[in-house]
């Protein structure tokens, strides 16, 4: 018999997250995106969620309900922000954010970044940052919504206070 894939959702209280910036290494900055190039967007996206083994077992209907999610009718959906990770003039790392008190979640695509940039600290850097903004639009909390044993979920969301807790299937989660 198969498991099912359980989500969880990783909640943050905002007035707890550490407001000095995580140094980045020359020539990445953070930085919001006006007017994101979807096309781009989505590329890199799927590039990321491609070349983690961890997203492969669901990854097309993933994909499907996070694009419908993120970008309906090919555009952002009304409100949402987006803040990129560069290096140099290529975009290396997405956080689509939904920065709304009361619409879970407030981190509409989680943490994305290019497999060749994780593991150096980056992916918490985009995260802080991310937190940060939605804090200075005024949230107390914030969430994310991600699959159970995928590396953000075990590294990268606990930080700065990130609480999991696993979605019961019959829930709506809003993904």
């Amino acid at each position: 018999m198969r498991r099912s894939i359980q989500q969880i959702r990783f909640t943050w209280d905002l007035r707890k997250v550490p407001t000095g910036s995580v140094a980045l290494p020359a020539k990445h900055e953070i930085k919001l995106q006006p007017n994101p190039d979807v096309g781009a967007l989505w590329e890199g996206i799927q590039r990321s969620f491609l070349n983690e083994k961890s997203w492969i077992v669901g990854l097309e209907t993933h994909l499907d309900e996070l694009r419908k999610k993120t970008f309906p009718e090919g555009k952002p959906v009304a409100g949402m922000e987006v803040l990129v990770l560069a290096h140099g003039s290529r975009v290396i790392g997405v956080s689509a954010l939904q920065p709304k008190a009361g619409e879970e979640p407030q981190l509409l695509s989680g943490i994305i970044l290019d497999y060749e940039y994780q593991r150096r600290g980056l992916g918490v850097a985009l995260l802080q940052a991310s937190l940060l903004h939605l804090a200075e639009k005024g949230l107390e909390t914030a969430s994310v919504i991600t699959r159970e044993g995928i590396p953000a979920a075990r590294y990268l969301y606990p930080k700065f206070g990130g609480q999991g807790s696993v979605i019961d299937s019959k829930t709506p989660t809003g993904v």
